[in-house]
């Protein structure tokens, strides 16, 4: 059988009485992760300009926004909101972002088309194990080549997800997928414009979801696109010795990270080591003579320094560490041009010297790790080594932690709303039809923001 009839089988036979309890809790987790990502974005108003290009009427809920839109617009449109501040979960193995990948296509799908809350997790579940196994067998090679991941991986996962939530058949599910192969696009270098990067996710999503739509209506998807395109063009070596082992029966969404830190997941473990010297020694900003942020060659490529624009302050790990002492937190308000030109933050960044380090480079991607020195002007050198960034299933967050950043990210946005949100995610299961989820997700308490 050819990967995609193989991908194909496993999206149509999934259910959700197969799947484990941890994972159907993770999903629910990363559904309510999500919603508090994207509403980070959606008080930044990083919404607007695709709401005023993307106008076409429709009945789907646009999250936060007390509009509609159709069904393709509102995909596009929530997937770059999830992934506009780069504070949904993630994965070190394929250096992607399946939950914006996935979960808003699937939400907007579902909407007005009776879905229950565990045909909803289970589509999701099904586009996470497609997203996580091609990332881990094209990553980190696809990157080096100059492409995004998540936009590569989100039309292939999102068809999967699709096929499964609209129970097609095993050879529409094969035909979906391999038609989705063809719509994921991004490069690594649009990460630079942040402002319009998640564009190339929301349509990477849409891509995935219409191909489904086309795959439904009899439409055939090339059987050889795994073996003959995709993994080739997208990787100079890829990795298929895990590629479909278990497959249907060894779940993979627990791997992703969940993060508390805004901005790029290369920030985030020096973020975290210098949060652990800032626990175990006394020291002022004004007394550091000057930082040296250790980090991976993957990680450090990755990396704007120093940052000369608010989207820029998203990649940059000397503004992050920057911060984090001067402000107590790095969370994704942080991330604007107004606090990369206070004077102390400038400051504090041009005593900062970010480098790569091969050392940190041996067991990549199994740990991303950070090497902080702080050198005072009291002569004392402080120095933290951390394997993994907060969040990551080696050292995770707890419910309480996500339930935080998503109480504080939503009320904002939702009002009052919020809490109900939170509680149907948590209770998706016992859910008939997700469509009172998707009007509540349409509720804004941001009215001062409505569009003219």
């Amino acid at each position: 059988m050819f990967y995609s009839q193989k991908f194909g089988q496993f999206a149509a036979n999934a259910q959700y009485a197969s799947l484990p309890a941890d994972v159907v809790a993770g999903a629910k987790l990363r559904i309510l992760d999500v919603i508090a990502a994207a509403c980070a974005a959606i008080q930044l108003g990083k919404e607007r300009e695709l709401l005023r290009m993307l106008d076409t009427t429709g009945s789907v809920s646009v999250w936060g926004s007390n509009s509609s839109r159709s069904m393709r617009d509102a995909v596009i449109i929530n997937t770059a909101s999830a992934h506009a501040c780069y504070f949904e979960d993630g994965s070190r193995y394929t250096g992607g972002h399946p939950a914006s990948a996935v979960i808003p296509g699937m939400i907007a799908l579902a909407q007005g088309r009776q879905v229950s809350g565990q045909a909803l997790l289970t589509s999701i579940v099904v586009g996470y194990e497609l997203f996580l196994r091609l990332g881990r067998a094209i990553y980190p090679s696809t990157v080096k080549r100059g492409f995004q991941s998540t936009s590569i991986l989100a039309a292939p996962s999102c068809a999967a997800a699709a096929a499964n939530l609209l129970g097609l058949t095993a050879q529409q599910s094969t035909d979906a997928i391999g038609i989705g192969c063809s719509h994921g696009a991004g490069l690594k270098e649009a990460l630079k414009s942040a402002d319009s990067q998640p564009f190339q996710v929301g349509r990477s999503a849409e891509g995935g979801v219409l191909s489904a739509l086309y795959a439904q209506q009899g439409v055939h998807g090339a059987p050889e696109i795994f073996e003959q395109g995709f993994l080739k063009a997208f990787s100079q070596d890829p990795q298929l010795q895990d590629l479909d082992v278990d497959l249907g029966s060894r779940w993979s969404l627990e791997e992703t990270y969940l993060k508390i830190h805004g901005g790029c997941r290369g920030n985030h473990a020096p973020v975290d080591a210098i949060a652990l010297l800032i626990q175990q020694n006394i020291f002022a900003v004004e007394d550091i003579e000057h930082v040296e942020a250790h980090v991976d060659s993957v990680t450090y490529a990755a990396a704007i320094e120093p940052p000369l624009s608010g989207e820029d302050a998203q990649f940059s790990i000397g503004f992050s560490i920057a911060v984090r002492l001067l402000k107590g937190d790095a969370l994704p308000a942080r991330y604007a041009m107004t606090t990369l030109m206070e004077p102390a933050v400038r400051s504090l960044i041009g005593r900062i010297r970010v480098m790569p380090s091969a050392d940190l480079d041996v067991g990549y991607p199994d740990r991303r790790p950070s090497v902080i020195k702080i050198q005072l002007r009291d002569g004392r050198k402080l120095e933290q080594h951390l394997d993994h960034a907060k969040g990551e299933p080696e050292n995770p967050t707890s419910i309480d932690d996500i339930r935080k950043k998503y109480r504080g990210l939503a009320e904002p946005v939702f009002g009052s709303a919020a809490d109900q949100i939170e509680e149907m995610v948590f209770s998706l299961e016992q859910h008939s039809n997700i469509d009172a989820l998707a009007q509540l997700l349409r509720v804004s308490a941001l009215t001062e923001r409505a569009l003219k």
